[in-house]
Parts: C-alpha cells; sequence; structure tokens
C-alpha cells in the first residue's frame, strides 16, 4: 500500500512540473487591424484595398484572405509579418455588369484574429492614367532631387491603378519598391482645383509626408502656382 501511495505522488509532481513549465512560456498572440476598413467602388482588375497592421507580442504570421463573392483573389504584399508590421492587402476582382458590395476577411492560420474590409466591385476602366501622370510630373519637378527613392518621371511609371473611385476628387497611386505614390486632384475649374501627393513608405501604415498645389490646371499650363507641404491623411485613401 506505502509503495503504491508513493508512486502516486511521483505522478502527481511531473504533472504539476509538466504544467509550471507550460505556464511560464511565452504565449504568442495576434491582433490584426484593417485599414481603411470600408473602401470606396473598385473597378476590376489588379487593385490595392487596403492595409492590415499586425499588432502582437512576439512571433511572424502567415496572412490568409477570403472574399464574400465568387472570382475575386485575395493576396499580400508580404504575405508574412512580423508582430509590429504592415501588409498590404490586393485583390484581382473579375468584370462585372453592376455595383457589387462585398466583404474580404484577413485572418492568421489559427484564425485567433481577423481583419474585415467592406468595398463595392463597381463595372469600369482605368481611365484616369493620363491626367495622373501629368499632375504626378508636376509634384515630381518640385521635390524630386529632396525626397530619395522617388522616380526621375511619371512618365511610364509602372503599377499604376485608380484608388478610392470617388467623383469630386480623383485619386490614383503607383506603387514602387520604396513607395506608395498618390495624387489627388479636385475635378473643378482653377482656382479651385488643388491637388495633393502622399508618399507613403510600402511598410508603413499611413503617408508621412504630403504635399498640395493650388491649382493643377494653372500649373500644367505653365502658370504661377503655389505648393507647400500639408499634414498627411490620417490614413491611406481606397
Amino acid at each position: 500500500m506505502r509503495r503504491h501511495a508513493t508512486t502516486a505522488l511521483v505522478a502527481v509532481a511531473v504533472l504539476l512540473a509538466g504544467c509550471t513549465k507550460s505556464a511560464d512560456e511565452p504565449t504568442t498572440t495576434v491582433d490584426l487591424s484593417a485599414s481603411p476598413q470600408y473602401v470606396n467602388r473598385l473597378i476590376p482588375g489588379h487593385r490595392p484595398l487596403g492595409l492590415v497592421s499586425v499588432g502582437g507580442n512576439s512571433g511572424e504570421f502567415h496572412l490568409e484572405g477570403t472574399a464574400s463573392i465568387e472570382g475575386v483573389t485575395v493576396s499580400f504584399e508580404p504575405a508574412d509579418v512580423a508582430a509590429g508590421g504592415v501588409a498590404e492587402v490586393w485583390v484581382d476582382l473579375p468584370e462585372a455588369s453592376e455595383e457589387l458590395p462585398f466583404q474580404v476577411e484577413v485572418q492568421d492560420p489559427d484564425r485567433t484574429s481577423v481583419a474585415t474590409f467592406a468595398a463595392t466591385l463597381v463595372p469600369g476602366t482605368d481611365d484616369l492614367a493620363g491626367t495622373a501622370e501629368q499632375v504626378l510630373g508636376v509634384f515630381l519637378e518640385r521635390i524630386g532631387d529632396d525626397v530619395a527613392g522617388l522616380p526621375e518621371s511619371a512618365i511610364g511609371l509602372a503599377g499604376g491603378t485608380p484608388v478610392a473611385g470617388l467623383l469630386v476628387v480623383s485619386h490614383y497611386a503607383w506603387f514602387t519598391d520604396t513607395y506608395e505614390i498618390t495624387v489627388a486632384w479636385h475635378i473643378m475649374i482653377a482656382p479651385d482645383d488643388f491637388a495633393e501627393l502622399y508618399l507613403r513608405p510600402r511598410d508603413s501604415l499611413v503617408p508621412p509626408l504630403a504635399y498640395r498645389i493650388n491649382s493643377w490646371s494653372t500649373a500644367l499650363a505653365g502658370g504661377e502656382y503655389t505648393f507647400t507641404e500639408v499634414d498627411p491623411p490620417a490614413e491611406v485613401t481606397r
């Protein structure tokens, strides 16, 4: 009887020791956040949906995404993100004959956290590239020598896409190895046709640099215009 009691006590001690070791091991957590949560109109093609910030105490996480409608492929740049990092969320959208709201859910493999984007797929094609290149050219002439990593010219710059799909202010973005370069221009006549430039490093959540010209049509015509540095937006425009 005494031998059996001793054996039982040893077994309990081993179990308690194992529990103590597990409790001492650090727990890896992840907290995903979408920016912006609500996306404007997206036309068919390969389009930027938004950004996911990866909060957590440690570790690297592989992101996965699913869309609520068929024919949409979700991808990330990069797909593997360390705690504290940021990933771009991209979607490949099919042709559409009418407006179609949809959602994209982004999660880690264990699905302990989910970031949700709401967007609308609309019919359309990219008809903004020409004007966007001209407007960007004005900004590059002013800051191209002062900000490292910018292209010398807007002509032929690859990776361009409409963003936001707004009617009053058009937005267009290019994605280089270094920056997301976004121009926004007000669809009005001078002197109310301002334009702005936002520069976001590809691994950042928000653009730290922003600039404005008071009249883009005047600038393109060779007239006098004002150029100022302004406060950047609180989040990317989509």
